[in-house]
């Protein structure tokens, strides 16, 4: 399930662990157990953090291990830095490949 939301939209692990990813992907069964109106109380498939200088140390250790120990399939810091030619891949969805080219056009 992709969602298109003007605001920011917390994921929420647990009372003490609360973060709010650039992006993230729900399936739909996923979704179906976790999404609430106001955020995602559970485990998103995929979290995707698009890197930055302020923020890339923390993306990469604190929150790399909170997404790990909670469970998410997927956890990306996305730079823009990519060779164009790289292609994404993810395990959870065998056969889906994304070129960059096509996420990062100018």
């Amino acid at each position: 399930m992709i969602l298109p939301l003007p605001w920011s939209f917390d994921v929420v692990f647990s009372n003490f662990d609360v973060v709010e990813p650039d992006l993230l992907y729900l399936s739909n069964a996923r979704a179906a157990e976790a999404l609430t109106p106001q955020h995602v109380r559970g485990v998103p498939e995929l979290v995707i953090e698009i890197g930055s200088p302020g923020t890339r140390r923390r993306d990469e250790t604190v929150k790399g291990r909170l997404h790990e120990r909670t469970g998410v399939s997927e956890y990306w810091v996305v730079e823009r830095a990519a060779d164009a030619g790289d292609i994404l891949i993810m395990a959870f969805l065998p056969g889906l490949e994304v070129p960059l080219s096509r996420v990062f056009r100018a």
